[in-house]
């Protein structure tokens, strides 16, 4: 693993910055080109970048330190500044939130904007799991003696022993979905219901992932994230009976 890319003097460049800027940075690029094709303001897509970036980085953040508030309070300083320590989830619900803020103020429709933003997010979260790869952050998964597992000597959460690379799992998984969203994009459908499939998707991946990774159960039995990832399941399911029975517009999606 290779956390530090480039060191001089206060200059560092590690992987898992450089590795988030492109996902950023290209999942921009493709938001950008989507909007001109739906012909959607494309200075839309400048606004949600820069709400998007710190709402981010503060959200997983923040899930982070209340998922291991004891360890918070033991040495918060170092939790907060820390290049680990990131909650995607948290992420993405604030990242969320953030957006829809932006969008009602840009007067769109907030499911339209998601649907043609949905392949971008798809594909920012294969970018950025494999900046949690490249730095060894220590969202690994369990144990293994299995020709699947490898171990992380140099993270910046070391692990000598062999664990399943769970942030490549998921980083393929996302990339299979971007391609499948692509794909959809090209079909007329009704608003909502290519927003609502990623989120599908992306819960039921997580679910899955969770059994083999090391963060521990809550109280009923799951991680948080595998509440998180129910929820998203739902929300999307919800989401896809609630479009076709209510019949919204539908979006020219070809490309």
């Amino acid at each position: 693993m290779y956390p530090i890319l480039f060191s001089y003097k206060l200059i560092t460049i590690g992987s898992y910055g450089l590795l988030l800027g492109a996902a950023f940075y290209i999942s921009f690029l493709l938001i950008e080109r989507e909007f001109q094709m739906k012909k959607i303001d494309p200075e839309l897509a400048y606004k949600l970048l820069i709400a998007i970036i710190p709402s981010a980085i503060i959200g997983a953040k923040l899930f982070h330190i209340l998922d291991n508030f004891s360890e918070f309070l033991s040495a918060p300083f170092s939790m907060i500044f820390s290049g680990a320590g990131l909650s995607v989830y948290g992420g993405f619900i604030l990242s969320f939130i953030a957006a829809m803020v932006v969008i009602k103020n840009n007067n769109e429709g907030i499911l339209k904007i998601f649907d043609a933003t949905s392949p971008a997010m798809a594909l920012g979260y294969a970018i950025g799991r494999l900046g949690c790869h490249a730095s060894g952050d220590g969202c690994y998964g369990l144990p293994t003696d299995s020709f699947l597992g490898m171990a992380y000597p140099n993270g910046i959460v070391p692990s000598t022993s062999n664990v399943f690379p769970t942030p490549l799992f998921e980083s393929f998984a996302s990339l299979i979905f971007f391609l499948i969203l692509m794909r959809l994009r090209k079909h007329e459908m009704k608003t909502g219901i290519l927003f609502f499939i990623y989120l599908i998707m992306n819960g039921f991946a997580r679910f899955t992932i969770e059994f083999i990774r090391l963060n521990p159960p809550t109280s009923i039995g799951l991680t948080q994230a595998q509440i998180i990832a129910i929820c998203f399941i739902t929300a999307g399911i919800v989401g896809l009976i609630a479009v076709n029975t209510k019949g919204s517009g539908l979006n020219h999606n070809a490309a």
